[in-house]
């Protein structure tokens, strides 16, 4: 093993780790400064959004496994901290129609990257074939309708055309542990991927990740200070988010 391969720390060998959101996961992210470096600030992964962890894993998994120069793509971006922070070493590139889905932006920022307003599966032909050597999305695709497989089939079909052979799918969702209720509420897309490409990592049931003592998840501390409001109910009632995460590779031929 190299140093350099020693040193990396997200890769397809050991996705697995990586499947749900974890606290050792945050470890790792604040022991080489990473938040710092994304946030310009110390994070307490007690007191923050869970995008906030999302945000730190996309990265951490660039960092490791993007060469720079490569063609990167963020579905339904927004404004996109990851884009903003990696604009000069890729070429970057946001698909986001503005509507303001799950409480994103309704209007762009001005950028240095090139936006597409659209979805993906819709074959946007503004988007060339075979082009991107990763594409990613970080809470976005769990909030595609819950009950159109046929979209689901598009979404997959559309990612694989634009990627490269050989490039990576990255994906971060948003799952629901209803802890009250011993259940957890997830877009049925996450399953729909594992069951449908040749995942790295292995579909874990999701009341088994949610029962794992080391699962990350929002705090009800920063819940009840940003959430709160605007769900209308209590941390107990509403649940605990956290994030599922999926990978994937475009075969070589």
């Amino acid at each position: 093993m190299t140093e350099s391969t020693a040193l990396k720390f997200i890769t397809p060998d050991n996705f697995n780790d990586f499947t749900y959101s974890k606290n050792w996961h945050f470890n790792y992210f604040k022991i080489n400064k990473f938040d710092t470096e994304l946030f310009q600030k110390e994070v307490d992964p007690q007191d923050c959004d869970l995008k906030v962890y999302q945000d730190l894993f996309m990265y951490s998994f660039i960092k490791d496994n993007i060469r720079k120069g490569s063609k990167i793509l963020d579905i339904g971006g927004g404004h996109s901290r990851i884009l903003k922070h990696f604009k000069d070493d890729y070429e970057c590139w946001n698909l986001d129609k503005f509507e303001g889905i799950g409480n994103g932006p309704t209007e762009a920022e001005e950028s240095d990257f090139k936006i597409i307003y659209d979805y993906i599966g819709n074959f946007n032909k503004e988007i060339p074939d075979n082009y991107f050597d990763l594409v990613f999305s970080i809470s976005t695709l769990e909030h595609v309708p819950q009950d159109d497989i046929q979209n689901f089939e598009n979404i997959v079909k559309d990612i694989n055309r634009i990627l490269k052979p050989g490039g990576y799918s990255a994906h971060c969702l948003d799952c629901l542990w209803k802890f009250t209720f011993n259940m957890v509420w997830a877009n049925p897309i996450t399953e729909y991927f594992h069951k449908n490409e040749k995942t790295f990592n292995e579909f874990i049931p999701y009341l088994k990740a949610a029962e794992d003592p080391e699962l990350y998840g929002m705090s009800e501390i920063h819940y009840n200070k940003s959430w709160e409001y605007t769900t209308g109910k209590p941390y107990k009632q509403f649940g605990k988010p956290f994030s599922y995460n999926t990978l994937w590779q475009k075969p070589l031929k």
